[in-house]
């Protein structure tokens, strides 16, 4: 099966994306299982923001995209 491509998201950030839907931020201990490298990835694409307190994330309206995205399957 070919790679999810990187604008979905897998089910470590998919569950961490959902978390952070629900409130207005979340510090790093709270989105397990997602670890310091799946953080790193999300703040690359863009996904999650730290906020102002240098200590929460929260979800940006592109992570709200990826969460929304329609998984691929194969048929």
């Amino acid at each position: 099966m070919p790679a999810r491509p990187s604008h979905i998201p897998h089910a470590i950030e998919r569950a961490s994306l959902q978390k952070m839907s629900l409130t207005k931020g979340l510090r790093a201990e709270h989105l397990y299982p997602a670890g310091k490298q799946i953080i790193a990835g999300m703040l690359r694409k863009g996904w999650i923001e730290k906020q102002p307190d240098g200590s929460t994330y929260c979800i940006t309206p592109a992570g709200d995209a990826a969460l929304r995205a329609i998984i691929p399957t194969k048929r």
